[in-house]
């Protein structure tokens, strides 16, 4: 067992990893965690559990639950297990079963329950699965008493107890929401404006399916739907949000390796199309641009000017009004919004848990280019800051057609690093220092003859983040950052940087990348070996061929993403070559 003392499980968005429903006690559920990324059962217990206790609930009390449906493969164990451990604390427990993750805080708000708990690993492969809570419709940030360091806190000395407290039974009652959904999104859409746009839609074969279907088929507006029908197994497997993301265009010639959404526009090209992912907070917008003959996406940073457009239109943009988004957003986001619409800019951290409690009480929106954009709405009198995929893409489709545009882009490209041992990369480790020392020396040497711009390093609330960012007129015109995946086994390397210094900038953080790839995989991940024989077989035959059985692996599926996303291969779901 490692040393649990001031230990963490949660990353940027609650707890995720690989499923395993082998029974485990408390104790070894949470050493499986930290050496194997494994979510169990038990995990999910204890989790729900100590939750329950940080926020002092009772037998009077009552939790929101919901899952975006990939827990249906194990028989739905890690569901029950989170109902049956709100439940064993006498608390009562309405689940709402399949549904987008939004709904879930938005139905705490308005029946008052005094917490709420997803289960989902939101776009991440569909062969790990994880839970995020919620205190007054709002996600944990990581210190405060109620955060994620007292709630793991609280974890660990619930699996060091003997037993439980004896109590009464809470009740478990299903909810069905589908009506909330539909009323939800007829308040914020204005369909009757969208009738004569043909929508294109994948939503990830995840939570989403059921109501997007439900939602443009009750209004008449015509849409073809190209993921399939969720099943648990193929919740984001080659669709969804994670497939688009960073990608900011894809040419015809690149159209056979592309999502199936992308041929789908190419054939179609008046049609807009929507992507979500498997929980469905995320979402972006893609559209067919015939003067370059691609098909553009339209991330988070994009609908989000698109849809303060529309605000702006209507009136809704006070004087006075910020945008918040993270250190991920497009380094002109700040500048444009400034510009289009007078709006103050804060810059977080990654995750949408830093917009949602910021406390800036004047957020017109807040975003990241992940696809997270928050369109603050009331309810029951509160605020509620949840990110909604369909609503944020079908509004920036409806701005479009109503003659909005966006923002002209700078330069965003991110470098992952697959199936990594994180911790050799954290504040004074030897490749932080490493990193921190080959930044500084070669962006001194690429600055040397542009005395207009200085640099410096960048402090987030993440201490784990090293950042630097170029500056000219006091102005953040580059940012240069390295940090691991909060919901992965992943590194990233971003650039985001104006024009003018990409060919300076992009050569060090690809030194960066490279050099993480040299020391960063872990050899002992099982993933390592079949990503070997992947490329194996790519080298050997010139592709891979995906067999049914195959195709239905989620260790298979979640390398295939891994490769596709650092670069290495592309394919189209079933056929796969070198990049």
């Amino acid at each position: 067992m490692k040393n649990l003392k001031g230990i963490n499980f949660f990353g940027t968005d609650g707890i995720r990893g690989k499923v395993s429903t082998q029974e485990t006690s408390p104790l070894a559920s949470l050493d499986l965690f930290l050496s194997e990324t494994l979510i169990t059962p038990t995990l999910i217990d204890l989790a729900v559990r100590a939750f329950v206790r940080m926020v002092g609930g009772n037998a009077s009390s009552t939790f929101a639950t919901g899952s975006d449906g990939r827990d249906s493969v194990t028989g739905n164990a890690l569901v029950d297990a989170m109902n049956n451990a709100f439940a064993s604390c006498g608390a009562n427990v309405d689940y709402l079963g399949i549904v987008p993750t939004p709904i879930v805080p938005l139905h705490q708000l308005e029946h008052g329950c005094l917490g709420a708990a997803m289960l989902t690993a939101s776009h991440n492969p569909s062969n790990q699965n994880g839970i995020k809570f919620f205190i007054d419709g709002k996600k944990l940030l990581p210190e405060d008493k109620m955060g994620d360091y007292a709630l793991s806190a609280l974890m660990v000395e619930l699996a060091q107890s003997e037993g439980r407290p004896f109590c009464k039974a809470g009740e478990i009652r299903q909810i069905d929401c589908t009506q909330r959904v539909a009323s939800l999104m007829d308040s914020c859409v204005d369909a009757k404006r969208m009738k004569d746009i043909h929508f294109i839609i994948d939503t990830a074969a995840g939570a989403w399916t059921r109501y997007a279907d439900a939602f443009f088929s009750r209004n008449g507006i015509p849409f073809t739907r190209v993921s399939a029908d969720e099943k648990g197994y193929n919740i984001n497997n080659h669709c969804g949000v994670a497939e688009i993301e960073g990608h900011e265009s894809y040419t015809r010639e690149q159209a056979e390796f592309a999502p199936v959404i992308v041929k789908t526009l190419f054939e179609n090209p008046d049609s807009y199309g929507i992507v979500t992912d498997g929980d469905g907070d995320r979402g972006m917008l893609l559209k067919y641009d015939d003067t370059a003959d691609c098909v553009k996406v339209y991330d988070g940073d994009e609908e989000s000017f698109l849809v303060l457009s529309l605000l702006k239109a209507e009136g809704k943009v006070p004087e006075g009004s910020c945008v918040v988004h993270t250190l991920e957003s497009d380094i002109m986001a700040s500048v444009s919004f400034a510009r289009e619409f007078g709006c103050r800019a804060v810059i977080t951290d990654v995750g949408d848990k830093w917009i949602c409690n910021c406390p800036d009480k004047n957020i017109v929106i807040g975003f990241e280019s992940s696809g997270h954009v928050i369109i603050p709405l009331e309810a029951a009198g509160k605020p509620y800051l949840s990110g909604n995929g369909l609503l944020t893409a079908a509004l920036a489709a409806l701005a479009f057609k109503e003659g909005h545009h966006s923002f002209t882009r700078g330069f965003s490209k991110t470098w992952y690093t697959y199936f990594v041992d994180k911790s050799l990369f954290a504040r004074d480790t030897e490749l932080w220092k490493e990193d921190s020392k080959l930044i500084d020396s070669l962006i001194s040497k690429a600055l040397a003859e542009k005395t207009y711009y200085s640099y410096e390093v960048r402090h987030f609330m993440n201490k784990n983040v090293l950042a630097f960012q170029v500056l000219k007129d006091g102005m953040t015109v580059a940012l240069l950052i390295s940090r691991n995946s909060g919901t992965e086994d992943k590194n990233a390397v971003y650039l985001k940087s104006i024009d003018d210094l990409v060919p300076s900038l992009r050569p060090i953080a690809q030194a960066l990348a490279d050099n993480h790839r040299a020391k960063m995989r872990n050899p002992k991940r099982k993933e390592a070996a079949v990503a070997a024989s992947v490329m194996k077989a790519i080298e050997g035959a010139g592709r891979f061929e995906l067999t049914e059985e195959q195709a239905k692996d989620p260790m298979m599926n979640s390398v295939l993403h891994a490769l596709e996303r650092e670069g290495q291969i592309k394919g189209n779901g079933k056929t796969f070559v070198r990049s």
